[in-house]
């Protein structure tokens, strides 16, 4: 009788983990049938008292389950109407503002702000100053690969370069380089575009565009070491997170230079990172993200989406933004462009995309949110992509946010 409980039990989580690596199944989904199968399997349950006990944790857990699990964007709009404080959404069809919520506040990016570093690498390119089809060392991209801090994304995009056989040689193409920071969003890729560009050009290109609250571009990874460099002995974690909030912006901004610069040279190494991050430091670092407003992100993509850019430059930018397109081929029964990237890190989500329906109307979507928890986080990312697509299709949705948000 052991033997065949410990086989059960043994079945069943193998089981849980094969639906969710193979199949992929969401874990929590996953784990509530194994806790059904082994409830079902053990004699014992089957008895009234048992049977009673069993069948309100299921119903509970099923009820939690669908909550967590279902499509559900009013969660999104609910979200944005009761914290106004830290959500912005912008949404223009057809060239005329619609929504424009909190969306002259200046909030965190995230990698959203990759959009702007890909536009200033359009451009290099259209002005002759880059060659996409030049090559890049994988060596010089892994000067700025800080391991688990960008949620496997380079590890993905290295993967998929050589599962498609663009490797050669060590070397990868500059512009499959470009396509790793937007479609994979590697921090990597991002900090060395960020020195091929230089932040100049890219925090004049910001103000060329007419991004008028647009902050200052920074290396992202570079400033992850900004911690560990300004941690003195005996400082605690406390101590730590007080000395980061006291270090001026401009500062903290030339450390990220100048750190980012030894990772370049190779006269720094991970290791001196020490310890991971805690949470409250990691807070600081994504309050200290590049921000702008969602206003100057609607301007940007409809820049873009508008053929406002020049021709190569807006080739360019097209091939790197419009990965849904491709990734996704029955968004080719809706649209005809689709371009798009977001952001986020463990207390901020945001999204910015332009899209043109095979009718013509052409729409642009900013949002931005912070100071999320865990939970808020999760949510948000699941219901996100229903709430941007019944906003871009559903007049009658769009309008019900819109009068939603004015009360506000």
């Amino acid at each position: 009788m052991e033997i065949r409980k410990a086989i059960v039990t043994v079945a069943i989580v193998l089981g849980i983990i094969m639906a969710v690596l193979v199949f992929g199944i969401p874990y929590l989904l996953a784990l509530l049938v194994g806790l059904l199968v082994f409830i079902l399997s053990d004699e014992k349950t089957y008895t009234k008292n048992r049977l009673l006990i069993y069948g309100s944790i299921i119903l509970l857990l099923g009820t939690g389950g669908y909550t967590v699990l279902r499509d559900n964007p009013e969660y999104v709009m609910k979200h944005l109407k009761n914290n106004p404080k830290t959500t912005s959404l912008y949404v223009a069809q057809n060239g005329e503002e619609v929504i424009s919520y909190q969306a002259d506040v200046v909030r965190p990016l995230a990698s959203t702000v990759k959009i702007l570093i890909a536009t200033e690498y359009a451009m290099q390119i259209e002005r002759g100053r880059l060659n996409k089809e030049s090559v890049v060392s994988l060596d010089d991209l892994k000067h700025h690969y800080f391991e688990r801090t960008d949620g496997g994304a380079h590890e993905a995009w290295l993967e998929s370069m050589t599962n498609e056989g663009k490797i050669k040689n060590n070397k990868v193409k500059l512009h499959d380089v470009a396509k790793g920071m937007i479609v994979y969003s590697s921090n990597a890729n991002t900090d060395y575009l960020i020195n091929l560009l230089g932040t100049a050009s890219i925090n004049e290109r910001a103000k060329a565009l007419g991004l008028t609250q647009h902050e200052e571009v920074y290396p992202i990874v570079g400033a992850l070491f900004i911690p560990s460099h300004i941690k003195t002995g005996g400082m605690n974690d406390k101590q730590l997170v007080q000395a980061l909030k006291k270090l001026p912006m401009e500062t903290y901004h030339s450390l990220a230079e100048e750190l980012s610069n030894a990772l370049k040279e190779g006269a720094l190494d991970f290791g001196d990172a020490a310890a991971d991050l805690s949470m409250d430091v990691q807070k600081i670092w994504s309050d200290r993200l590049i921000g702008a407003t969602a206003n100057d992100y609607g301007k940007l993509m409809a820049s873009i989406s508008n053929d406002e850019l020049p021709l190569v430059a807006t080739e360019v930018l097209r091939d790197l933004l419009e990965w849904p397109m491709e990734m996704n081929e029955s968004n080719q029964d809706r649209f005809t462009h689709l371009g798009m990237k977001g952001g986020s890190t463990s207390f901020v989500l945001t999204q910015a995309l332009y899209a043109e329906t095979l009718e013509g109307d052409k729409t642009e979507i900013v949002l931005l949110t912070d100071n999320l928890s865990p939970r808020e986080v999760k949510l948000m990312q699941r219901n996100l992509n229903s709430f941007v697509s019944k906003l871009i299709g559903d007049e009658e949705f769009r309008h019900s946010v819109q009068q939603q948000l004015l009360e506000e």
